[in-house]
């Protein structure tokens, strides 16, 4: 099969970018050929490589990235906006079967450029209800039902589709993106966070249960990595305190390593990809007290929810910090649940199911 994976922002650095670059890589070994369509942004980027003006390709493990030069990059980089037109969209996927719309960014000019070279159209929008851009706008909702496929990371996700009109809805589920993890010893009382520093990921809420925590493990330890959002707090003037930012992919496995404790309470996720990779280093996690968190991480058996408050983050801190061999046995099952259910073959295979089940519905016009 002739497949089209569409990400607006190609980068090695995000969450959904690296959800394409990995699908992409595990349906490319169970035999399709795939090629990564996204935009060619006006700074750099990581993992997007630099060169003279102009579209650009590249090739790597068997798979095509093409990354489209426009006038309009500076905004289309920054903004979820669709400023690259259908048919400039069109001329790229003139042979594809499948086009596959990663997130929402191009989903509008993507679904129109499938249907008009006769390719099916699936969208894994990765809607966050509630938050800004969530992707439950009346002409999302209208594509949604359109779609030959939607693909949902959970179950709950994939009621909300179906309640809103989409019929073709599968759950495929994530798998971990992280590299090979160092054989080094843990860290005591480390609590670590990996994720965009926002208020929504609890950041703010956890910088502010830090002196909390202190107050009964003065010993305990916070590292934050990751991009600092546009005016977001300073960090804390404390040496128990370490926001190194964005770091390599190997300096990331090396925390998730040494950490205690993995916490990211979030309260707008789809799935939360870091709590698999910290369930690859045997770390216990702290998810946001939200539906598809609770259908992801398994209250006291692979670790606790919280809500984004600052007394009950510290209150989940100090709890696993406090029993070290419950929160080992969170660990352990969290890992266990990554290998036996999201594997990057077992999505791949759900992901290629829902491809096929498309050759035997009829096409939206």
């Amino acid at each position: 099969m002739r497949i089209v994976i569409a990400k607006k922002l190609l980068s090695t650095v995000g969450g959904s970018e690296a959800q394409a670059r990995a699908l992409a890589l595990a349906l490319r070994d169970r035999g399709h050929e795939v090629r990564l369509l996204g935009l060619r942004p006006s700074w750099r980027r990581p993992g997007i490589p630099s060169g003279p003006r102009g579209d650009l390709s590249t090739r790597e493990d068997g798979i095509e990235y093409r990354y489209l030069a426009t006038p309009f990059a500076a905004v289309d980089g920054l903004l979820p906006t669709s400023l690259v037109g259908w048919r400039r969209l069109a001329r790229e996927l003139e042979s594809a079967d499948v086009v596959h719309s990663m997130a929402r960014e191009w989903a509008g000019p993507a679904e129109r450029a499938a249907r008009s070279v006769g390719a099916a159209f699936v969208e894994t929008p990765l809607v966050h209800p509630g938050q800004r851009f969530s992707g439950a706008g009346r002409a999302d909702v209208a594509r949604y039902a359109r779609a030959d496929a939607i693909l949902a990371l959970t179950e709950w996700e994939a009621r909300w589709y179906r309640e809103r009109g989409a019929t073709n809805v599968h759950v495929t589920g994530i798998g971990p993106v992280i590299g090979p993890l160092p054989d080094v010893p843990v860290d005591p009382a480390t609590i670590l966070f990996v994720g965009r520093k926002e208020r929504y990921k609890g950041y703010d809420a956890l910088r502010a249960a830090a002196p909390l925590v202190w107050r009964e493990r003065p010993d305990a330890r916070f590292q934050l990595i990751g991009q600092r959002r546009f005016r977001g707090p300073a960090p804390l003037a404390d040496p128990r305190w370490d926001e190194p930012g964005v770091v390599s992919e190997e300096a990331k496995a090396a925390a998730y390593a040494r950490a205690t404790v993995f916490c990211m309470p979030s309260d707008h996720e789809t799935f939360g990809h870091t709590y698999l990779e910290a369930w690859c280093a045997g770390r216990p996690v702290i998810a946001g007290d939200i539906p598809p968190l609770r259908e992801i991480v398994r209250e006291g058996v692979d670790g606790l929810h919280s809500r984004n408050e600052p007394a009950a983050i510290a209150r989940a801190v100090l709890e696993l910090l406090g029993d070290p061999e419950r929160a080992d046995r969170m660990g352990e099952a969290g890992r266990a649940r990554v290998n036996g259910r999201w594997s990057w073959p077992n999505v791949a295979a759900l992901t290629e199911t829902a491809y096929e089940a498309i050759r035997r519905r009829p096409r939206a016009p």
